[in-house]
């Protein structure tokens, strides 16, 4: 093709194919669309006043692939747990689909049929009917878009294709606790358990405290004499890997108040783990990691059997076979301990304020999404706990056990 130069010899084009033009100015090179020369005039003189000031870039060469890489690389937002998580939404989904993509070349058509694909049945793995969840697809929308967002901030990308794209609605649900007095029964029933156990799931039911965070209890956090929790840190894991790292809200760093009666048991905790450790001598791991590969003192209350922090998938594995041994719904999870206590608190008229911040919520917004508000000003958190939960009449039944009990896996009919 021949090459024409512009008026005053300023940059050139070339046709290349059917309504396919090379600009050219400077050294640098665009490709356009156009119709005809005239078009292509046109579009070369809104190209050489871009280059002259200093607003064109050239079309980047990065894959979403290689974009991935350099996003959890170097995102200093990303946890390491988070890094994980989107590492398999992005090997299992996202990838497969636009690793091989110029960054530059993906439009909202492309974000869009992407979607519609994940809702075709057979796109589960578990083998159920239909598509993934709405939750699952806006997630894997999330991730996608963060990343071009990521490639925007690195001068990359121009514009985030997903910013025109619409998300799923994701209903909100009401978060799945139980009624007080079948809340009671849970808590009796915690007499045939070990002690780590016991003392774990009434922090969970009598603070609100998220699992992660109860395994972060330690003498530092845990004040017996004002009966207060500093809730400052939390257990947290990837792959082969636990370390301590703060709640993951700035609203999670909190003090929460517990109730009286759980003192007793509290103690016996104590005195089991610091027996346990003089029994293991140099066995005991006496300094455990950060999540920036720091070691400070090892002070947690709950352990494995040598000191190192309790992996938080281990409560809900033991949480499973309580649950059906006392034949507890299906759909009650431990987290579900979290939400019958502030379920609970808010039917007792404690007010939407103390709940929120009682619980580490970001938001009272957050809260609202509980059953039962009645938003009374009354800040008694702990003493409202203890009566909700009667525990005035159930831990005296749990004191002076073993503390490890090994209980009969029969179902109970």
């Amino acid at each position: 093709m021949i090459e024409k130069k512009a008026r005053r010899g300023a940059g050139s084009y070339r046709k290349k194919g059917k309504n396919s033009y090379q600009l050219r100015y400077r050294g640098k090179n665009k490709t356009i669309t156009a119709q005809n020369d005239t078009q292509a005039e046109r579009a070369l003189a809104a190209f050489i006043s871009d280059v002259d000031k200093g607003k064109f870039k050239p079309a980047t060469k990065m894959t979403v692939k290689q974009l991935s890489e350099s996003f959890l690389r170097d995102n200093p937002d990303l946890s390491e747990a988070t890094k994980e998580n989107y590492r398999i939404h992005l090997d299992k989904r996202i990838l497969p689909v636009f690793g091989d993509m110029k960054i530059d070349k993906i439009k909202p058509a492309h974000v869009y049929d992407f979607m519609n694909n994940l809702k075709e049945d057979g796109i589960r793995e578990d083998g159920k009917q239909g598509g993934l969840s709405p939750a699952t697809i806006q997630k894997n929308l999330y991730i996608l878009s963060s990343m071009l967002s990521f490639a925007v901030d690195l001068k990359e990308l121009e514009e985030n294709p997903c910013d025109r794209v619409k998300p799923p609605k994701v209903q909100k649900r009401k978060k799945a606790g139980i009624e007080r007095d079948l809340a009671r029964e849970v808590l009796k029933a915690l007499k045939e358990e070990s002690l780590k156990y016991k003392c774990i799931t009434l922090l969970a039911a009598t603070t609100g405290e998220r699992r992660g965070e109860i395994l972060g209890i330690g003498d530092s956090t845990l004040d017996l004499d004002n009966l207060e929790i500093d809730v400052s840190r939390a257990i947290r894991h990837t792959k082969g890997r636990i370390f301590v790292k703060e709640p993951k809200t700035e609203s999670g760093i909190r003090r929460i108040p517990f109730p009286a009666n759980l003192v007793p048991l509290l103690q016996e905790m104590i005195n089991a783990r610091n027996k346990k450790r003089e029994a293991c001598g140099d066995l005991w791991v006496d300094m455990i990691e950060t999540e920036d590969g720091e070691l400070i003192k090892n002070d947690l209350l709950f352990t494995q059997w040598n000191g190192k922090p309790m992996h938080p998938n281990s409560i809900n594995t033991w949480w499973t076979k309580f649950r059906e041994d006392n034949n507890l719904p299906i759909d009650f999870k431990f987290h579900g301990l979290r939400h019958t206590n502030i379920t609970q608190l808010l039917k007792a008229g404690v007010d939407l304020g103390t709940v929120s911040n009682n619980s580490g919520h970001s938001t009272k917004t957050m809260t609202l999404y509980y059953d039962g508000l009645d938003a009374k000003a009354l800040r008694e958190v702990a003493s409202k706990a203890d009566t909700i939960f009667d525990l005035e009449n159930i831990i005296p039944d749990l004191l002076g056990k073993p503390v490890n009990i090994y209980r009969n896996k029969k179902k109970v009919n």
